[in-house]
């Protein structure tokens, strides 16, 4: 089991993050399905700091010179419109690429209209260095976070890209709520709710 030092990320942290991010989900199909094959750090290097960094709930688990990120947004901060969309456009564009930009923006928008309205945290993403996965550090970076919705009594939200990690955050108090296809040939994603959980005595 690693032990590693959890803190908030900052925008000096950037390359760090994306690094992590990337090479984390390399191989998830949502992932591949939805950028180019070199649009990994493009795409994370734009919700980390347009979406996430400005509300201060961007974390880094670092283990020696490896580590894992997660992205969280606390409760009414997600968006995808308006000025953070403008913002994110370009790097989005070119992590997608041109030709399919049209296609994948509808798909996304099947998932975003899903998204629930009450008040939540969400995740939109967590990963490990593949050299440090199965050591805890993915399991630190939930925790860090998901301790706060106890305290504050508030849920959190996330999508899930593959059934192991289904598996995963259910042994964190997540239960899926629904399976949907972000188009007919789109991989499965599997959206998931976690209500706080009560206090241990």
């Amino acid at each position: 089991m690693t032990t590693p030092l959890l803190r908030r990320a900052e925008a000096r942290d950037h390359a760090t993050v994306v690094r992590v991010l990337a090479r984390a989900f390399e191989h998830d199909p949502v992932a591949n399905y939805m950028l180019r094959h070199d649009g990994l750090e493009r795409a994370f290097g734009a919700f980390f700091r347009h979406a996430v960094l400005p509300h201060g709930e961007a974390w880094l688990a670092e283990s020696g010179e490896r580590g894992g990120a997660a992205l969280w947004t606390p409760p009414g901060k997600w968006s995808t419109s308006g000025f953070h969309l403008l913002a994110m456009g370009p790097a989005l564009l070119a992590a997608v690429g041109a030709r399919r930009a049209l296609a994948r923006a509808m798909a996304a928008q099947r998932v975003q209209d899903r998204h629930p309205k009450a008040p939540h945290w969400y995740l939109f993403a967590v990963g490990v260095e593949p050299e440090l996965q199965g050591r805890g550090v993915g399991s630190a970076l939930l925790r860090v976070v998901l301790e706060r919705c106890d305290s504050l009594r508030e849920p959190a939200y996330l999508e899930a890209s593959t059934e192991t990690n289904v598996r995963i955050y259910e042994r964190h108090g997540f239960a899926v709520t629904e399976e949907v296809r972000m188009a007919s040939d789109a991989p499965p994603l599997w959206l998931m709710w976690r209500e706080p959980r009560e206090a241990r005595p």
